[in-house]
């Protein structure tokens, strides 16, 4: 499938996830006060939502905690604090309270948006199914099959709406769906094409079907009257983006370590950097002050499955 295509997709998903939020000039942007006084950032996380989020010993690692690092010094805090949310109605009540300042790696979806604003996104997600031989994703395939998925999830209303054939299974967090489907107790697991990737692991499971049930952008919320914070993490993921496009050493390593070739969701350098230009095209330019490689790839033929591998 050529990259053209791909991004289109990519475009509508931003699109969507920009238009409803209100820029930073359209506002009087408020700071969060607690997090103003203390120099740190308070985000909300999910434990075990690799590639994302993953525990690491005491500290969580992934690339929603280095896109939350990069807003942090854009922020000009001084430290990130991390609230592990127990479920997704709890993790968006956290940021609705004000407990936590933002949370990254959310799905967009038009009915959090009337609630929280949306950051530019940082990928592009896909709803779909990794299950095991026989299953394909079409509704026939489904019918009577348990399909694990986290409760009040984006992937969670899709599959209900798209394959009403399966038996939807709720868990509250991504890592008891993940156990729901290695112990046998569901056939089929459903969520995020990035998530279900980077879990596969070494097992029979695959992904289904081809293209995804439906796609959206994937970036951070805040509240709706925190434009300040809103204003630092768009220009933050621009940057960040930027960099990788220009060919940034550093910003390569960070985002290749969770998505990239080597990662376990296998995408490729071009791959990533054909959606990120878009998603920069479809905004304004950003700067970085990083000298660009000689070349750079305009016109890129991959496949179907790496193609939709960016979907989360």
């Amino acid at each position: 499938m050529p990259v053209r295509a791909a991004l289109a997709l990519g475009a509508v998903a931003l699109l969507s996830a920009c238009s409803g939020q209100p820029s930073a000039e359209s506002e009087a942007p408020k700071a969060p006060e607690q997090s103003s006084a203390t120099g740190t950032l308070k985000a909300v996380i999910f434990e075990n939502d690799k590639p994302l989020v993953q525990a690491n010993g005491d500290s969580v690692e992934g690339l929603a905690i280095e896109v939350l690092n990069q807003i942090r010094g854009e922020a000009g805090l001084s430290e990130v604090s991390y609230t592990r949310a127990t479920s997704v109605d709890d993790g968006l009540e956290s940021v609705s309270s004000g407990k936590a300042d933002i949370a990254c790696g959310v799905p967009f979806t038009w009915e959090r948006a009337k609630t929280f604003s949306y950051s530019l996104p940082f990928a592009i997600g896909g709803t779909r199914l990794l299950a095991a031989a026989g299953v394909d994703g079409t509704p026939e395939s489904l019918e009577g099959i348990k399909v694990a998925v986290v409760e009040a999830s984006a992937a969670a209303k899709v599959l209900g709406n798209v394959v009403p054939e399966a038996e939807l299974t709720p868990f509250k967090t991504p890592a008891e769906a993940l156990a729901a489907l290695n112990d046998n107790t569901v056939q089929a697991l459903g969520g995020g094409s990035l998530w279900l990737a980077a879990n596969k692991g070494d097992s029979n499971t695959m992904l289904v079907p081809v293209r995804p049930y439906g796609r959206s952008g994937i970036g951070c919320i805040v509240k709706q009257d925190n434009g300040k914070l809103l204003a630092s993490a768009n220009l933050a993921i621009g940057q960040m983006m930027q960099a990788y496009v220009d060919g940034d050493a550093g910003s390569r390593e960070e985002i290749n370590r969770w998505i990239g070739p080597d990662s376990s969701v296998k995408l490729s350098e071009a791959t990533i950097s054909g959606l990120y230009s878009m998603m920069l095209g479809s905004t304004a330019e950003i700067s970085t002050n990083v000298k660009a490689p000689d070349e750079l790839v305009e016109d890129i033929e991959v496949d179907t499955t790496s193609d939709d591998k960016t979907a989360n």
